[in-house]
This record gives C-alpha cells, structure tokens and sequence, in this order.
C-alpha cells in the first residue's frame, strides 16, 4: 500500500459531494453500502432524523481521478484505481507534447514523430559545432601568441595547364587582341583600374619580345611570339617604377604562353616544357601582398583588362580570367623567393648585429663544403648594421633548427638611404628571413607554401629569441609602418634553446680532441689551408707540403672533425675552426718540433689563464706543463724546453717561481710547495729536485 498522501498528490484533493446528483460510476462498493445502510436503518430502534438520513444517503467522496473523473468514498478501493485507469497516459512526447496512452504507443509515436527527429538532427550538428570549437579551445589553450611578421617580397613561377581543350591559349590571344586594340607608341601602356580588397589600384598593360618561336599549328596564325606584362601598384602613384622605388606594395606578372615541343629562336638557349603544358607560364614579382594572394591579384587585374577590350573592335578575342584560377594552378608551380620580416626600434638590435650576434655566429659556425654553404655580408657604410646577412644552404638549416630544409638568408637592414626617412618609422631598421632559391637542394613547389611560411616564421622567432628579444607583440620593440603591424595571433611554432652555443661546443670539442693527436704533417696542413685560404686538392697540398700524397690522405683521415674533404677539394670545415686554429697553430707546431706530445696543455692553459699575466706568458714560453696530483702532494710540472745544462734549468725554474709569485700575491718558497718541477736538458740530463725550495735560494 502506498502512503495516502502520494496518492491525493497524483489525485484531485478529495471534497465532500452534498448535492443528489446521480453518480456515472455504478460499481458493486456502492451497491454493497446501500445494502448496509437498508440493513442498519431496519435493525435501529430509533427514527433517524432527516439529516441522519441525509449523512447516510450522501457519501462523502475522499478521491477523484484526474484523468477519468470517478469519485472515490473508500481510500482503499482509491488506491486500487491508481495507476490501472485505462484513461490515464503513460507519457506525453517532449518534442510535440502529445499524450502517449502506452509503451508500445510511444514507440511507434517516436517513429513518425517530426519534432523528434528535427531535435535529433539539430543534437548531433551541436555536437559537430561543439567538438569543433573545443579543438579550437584546446588550439588556443596550448598554442602561443606570437608576433605576425609582414611578408615582404615574393617571386615564384605559376603555371596554369589549359582550361578549355578546343582553345587552350584563348587567354593569350585575348592579350594580343588587347594589344592590337591600343596605341603603345602614342600612350605607352594601357591603363585601367580596378579595387582590391577596398583600395583603388592601377593596372597597367604592356608587352615584350620573348624568344619562343611561332607554334607549328594550323591554329597558331601569330607570326611574333610576345610576353605580355600586367602591373599593379596604388593609384596614387603615376607609375610602376615610382612606387617600385619607395617600395610599396605592388604586384608583377609576365605571361608567357606554353606547349608541348616549344622551342625557341635560332640562336637562342632552348626552354623546356617538361610537363608539356598547354596553357600559361607566369613570373610572378611583388612585394608586401599575402604570399597566397598574388593568383588572385593576377586575376583582378585580368578582369580589369578584359573591360578594356571592344572599344576599337567589333570582333575580338576575350581575356579569360577564369583560367588562371588559384585552385588550377599546376603542380609544377615552383618558388624562388619569399621573405617575412619585423620592424625593430632603432638601438634593439644590438645583439642581431654584434660581432658575437646571432647573425654573424650563425655563417661563422655554419660554414664548410661537405656539410654545405654559408655565407655572411657585413656593410655599415652607411651606418652601423645597414647591411648585415646570413645565409645558409638547405643541409645546414637543419642543424639550426630541427626539421628544416629551406636555404635561408636571415636579414638586418636599413632603408637605402637612411638619412631621408629619419622621424618616421622607416628609420629603425627591418629584421627578416628570405628563402634562397639559388643554394637550395631540389625544387620549392607552390603546394609546399604552407611550409615555406613555418620555416621563415619559426626562423625569424628563433633568432629574436636568441638575441633577447620578444616573438610576442611589443610596442616597446616594434615599429608599426605602413604594412607591418605590431599584432599577434595565437600558432603553433617552435622555438628552440639557442644552438649556436651548441654547435660552437661541438667544433671545440673536435678542435681539442684532434690538435691532441696531430703530427708534423697534420700541422703543416692545416698551417696551409689556413695560410692559402679557399680550397686546394690532396695533390697540391702534397706537393706544397712536399710529401706523398698518401701521407696527406692519412692526414686527412686524422683531421677529418676539423676539415672537410670532398670532390678533390680540401678546406677547413667551419670559418669558426679557422679562427681558433690560426690562434693556435703555432704553438702546435712547435711543441710538435720540440718532441713534446702534448699540445692540448698549451690549448687548453690558454683557455684558463688567457695571455695577460706573466705567470702564464712564462709557461706559454717554456711549454710548461701542470698535472694536478691527489692529496696534499704538490702538482707536477714538466717543462717542455730543454736547456743546455742542469744550471740553466734552476735559473729558469727560478724565474718561473718569482712570475708565479707575482701573478698570486704567495711568498716565493711557497712555490716548492705548490709543484714539482721537472725538467729534461738537451743531453738527456732530467733535472727534479726533491727539495726545490733550496734551490730557490730562499731560508726554509
């Protein structure tokens, strides 16, 4: 039995019914009180009153079903009636409110039911969108903000194969109708303008000899072959060359018709066509546009062009810019240039530039055939860090930063002339990254765009980073121009510890490691290279030597951390190598002479003591050697010099012995103390005296 009052909850509240009105509901409990009260009233010996009989005749109901409407007088029959009301609905459909009389119903409700599978369908969209914009949120959550630099300048080859197979050059003899339709003698190029993302730009028009000679094809009725030329730069300058010169942002294309077999005039290098396209060929140029957009400006202005066309003919061919659409551009599309760049506030840029800077350390330490090309410029004629590059081949890139393989000039400049543009932001110089085409290993195509924009982008944080300088927007740092913004956005790009410490500790360790095991050969190679510079062959450094020239292969085996030997040519394999070994050969050389073996000593005392106190000048003169020894023991020290006689040998000890005191501020006689001289005469003669503090003629 369920409690009472659950019931009266599901139920309408129970009212007292005083009224005769006739029951609808007629059921054997209500018979069966008739019955009672007929037997009660004939047994009773008094006469009920009226309103005895009254009680007794007109019930008092206690429930009513809210869905059938019967009254109930007896609470426990109420009960029985729950939930068995075939009037009562087992659900009701939350989408379309209709009442669902049973189980079975509502399945099938649920079947034709539109409003549930319209919010089925909208659930699962919500649950796209919602996916959707948590991997964005976990984008932007584990990305970081860096600076957006501002692509500069551009320059790539396009290729478009043809669009319409009946006429496949049909744009191009659209040009050339364009150009039978204008007077280039009197008016020079044709004009038109057209709007670009907003902003007015002119279009100018023109044409060049090309070379190619005339198609063999009935179709083909030209008997000259031109290229023809569209420009694009701000309508507020009067030509290409004036907004050329103050480097603003413009765009260049130079279309050249393509078939398969093309060949070129006599005397004329041939061309190739190795994908034998039948279409277009378009040098591309500009600078400051979105690397992507430029297809899209070559399109707008062909448009602009094509509305020039029908002014003096009535029957011309169209231009149609329709095939040179950026998702047709063909897989042999290749780039030659591209560049991003920051602007930087004047006097921030010090640790780009320095001697020591990123830059400079960057050629200095990426240097060498076998590994690859480097190269570093350095102009301040103009002033200090006018002109500074770095560039790298596409093998040595990888060592700077993992995973790349675009050849790169990393870049510090100013404008042209930096006296003109001084109070306005072009006076603080640009630093910027480039792709170097020419030194590149293979062929960057236009579908690897995406990569070429993450190389350069990390390569320009990178080397902010190295110089102390932020990759996230700073207006403290930066300088705003016309193009380059101070903003950022949130990507995913890496950065990495500086490797030039790195790769410098590398080279040393090689440096150290291989002068330990040089021999007289070994030095006078090396002494050599860095005496004739450049490259030499095994043979000529045989016959400089004057050795054989197996030696100098054996030598070069030996030598091989420190120089790189390849296609018949020997040089040293970093400009950094060469820059310590030239401090250092020497000492090499002539403790090699000397007979003493260990030449790393001298390396390495000039690394710990330097060359600016006497203490160490005297064991840099006398190839002094020091061992440390365990315990309270004084140090040994071997001399590399061989004096004449036992006498010579105490008087240079001695002298030793006052530029140790000198240098340490100790007593004299408390040099026997800290070492154990030793050392040999020419005769063979060893010279190590036990008790050397009265050889220096000092008490104690």
């Amino acid at each position: 039995m369920t409690d009472p009052d659950d019931f009266f909850d599901q139920l309408d509240d129970a009212e007292a019914v005083t009224a005769d009105d006739t029951d609808s509901v007629q059921s054997s409990v209500e018979q069966s009180e008739a019955d009672r009260i007929r037997s009660e009233r004939q047994t009773t010996s008094q006469t009920p009153t009226r309103s005895q009989r009254r009680s007794y005749l007109a019930p008092k109901y206690v429930a009513r079903c809210r869905f059938c409407r019967c009254k109930f007088s007896d609470i426990d029959v109420a009960h029985h009636h729950e939930g068995r009301c075939k009037a009562e609905p087992v659900a009701q459909c939350i989408h379309c409110e209709e009442e669902i009389q049973s189980q079975e119903s509502s399945e099938e409700h649920l079947k034709s039911c539109d409003a549930y599978h319209s919010a089925i369908q909208e659930e699962a969209e919500q649950e796209d969108s919602s996916a959707s914009e948590n991997e964005e949120e976990n984008s932007e959550r584990f990305s970081r903000l860096f600076i957006d630099p501002q692509p500069h300048e551009f320059h790539a080859y396009l290729k478009w194969d043809c669009a319409d197979r009946e006429n496949p050059l049909r744009s191009y003899f659209g040009l050339r109708s364009l150009q039978g339709e204008h007077d280039f003698e009197d008016h020079g190029r044709l004009r038109a303008a057209v709007d670009i993302d907003g902003d007015e730009w002119t279009v100018e028009f023109g044409f060049k000899e090309s070379g190619i000679a005339p198609r063999d094809s009935p179709t083909f009725e030209l008997d000259e072959v031109r290229e023809y030329l569209t420009y694009v730069y701000p309508s507020a300058y009067s030509s290409w060359e004036d907004a050329k010169s103050e480097a603003r942002k413009r765009a260049y294309f130079r279309i050249s018709p393509r078939w398969p077999d093309i060949e070129t005039k006599e005397g004329l290098r041939s061309m190739s066509n190795p994908c034998n396209i039948e279409g277009y060929d378009v040098e591309v140029e500009g600078s400051n546009w979105d690397f992507e957009q430029y297809p899209q400006v070559l399109q707008q202005a062909l448009s602009a062009l094509a509305d020039r066309q029908g002014f003096r003919f009535n029957s011309h061919s169209p231009i149609h810019p329709e095939d040179f659409a950026p998702e047709r551009i063909h897989r042999s599309s290749n780039i030659v240039d591209g560049e991003l760049y920051v602007r930087v506030k004047e006097g921030e840029t010090g640790q780009i530039i320095a001697y020591d800077g990123a830059l400079h350390r960057i050629s200095l330490l990426l240097a060498g055939d076998r590994e690859g090309y480097a190269k570093s410029v350095r102009d301040d004629r103009e002033c200090s860090g006018h002109y500074h590059t770095a560039t790298i081949d596409s093998r040595r890139a990888g060592q700077l930063v993992s995973d790349h393989e675009l050849a790169k000039e990393f870049k510090h400049y100013y404008m042209r002339n930096p006296d003109a543009v001084e109070g306005t932001a072009l006076e603080n110089p640009k630093v910027g990254v480039s792709f170097q085409n020419s030194i590149h290993d293979g062929t960057l195509y236009w579908d690897d765009l995406d990569q070429l924009v993450k190389e350069l982008d990390e390569s320009l944080l990178n080397v902010l980073d190295w110089s102390n300088l932020p990759t996230e927007p700073d207006n403290k740092i930066f300088v705003a121009d016309d193009y380059f913004a101070v903003s950022g956005s949130r990507r995913w790009r890496k950065l990495l510890p500086d490797q030039l410490p790195r790769i410098e500790s590398k080279q040393d360790d090689q440096l150290f490691a291989t002068m330990t095991q040089m021999n007289a050969t070994d030095a006078e190679l090396v002494d050599t290279l860095l005496t004739d510079g450049g490259k030499k062959s095994p043979k000529e450094l045989a016959e400089s030597i004057g050795t054989h020239l197996d030696t100098i292969y054996r030598a070069l085996k030996r030598l091989a951390p420190l120089v790189d030997h390849t296609y018949g040519e020997v040089q040293l394999g970093s400009k950094y190598i060469a820059q310590e070994l030239t401090g250092y050969i020497d000492a090499v050389s002539e403790s090699i002479q000397s007979g003493w073996e260990h030449a790393l000593d001298e390396l390495t005392r000039a690394e710990s003591y330097g060359d600016s106190d006497p203490w160490s000048r005297w064991l840099d003169k006398y190839g002094g050697k020091i061992s440390q020894t365990e315990g309270t023991d004084p140090d040994d020290l071997d001399i590399g010099y061989k004096p004449s006689t036992v006498r010579e040998a105490r008087q240079l000890l001695r002298e030793g012995a006052r530029r140790w005191a000198e240098v340490t501020g100790e007593p004299l006689r408390q040099f026997a103390f800290a070492f154990a001289p030793a050392i040999t005469t020419v005769d063979g003669k060893r010279y190590a005296p036990k008790y050397f503090a009265a050889a220096l003629g000092t008490p104690g």
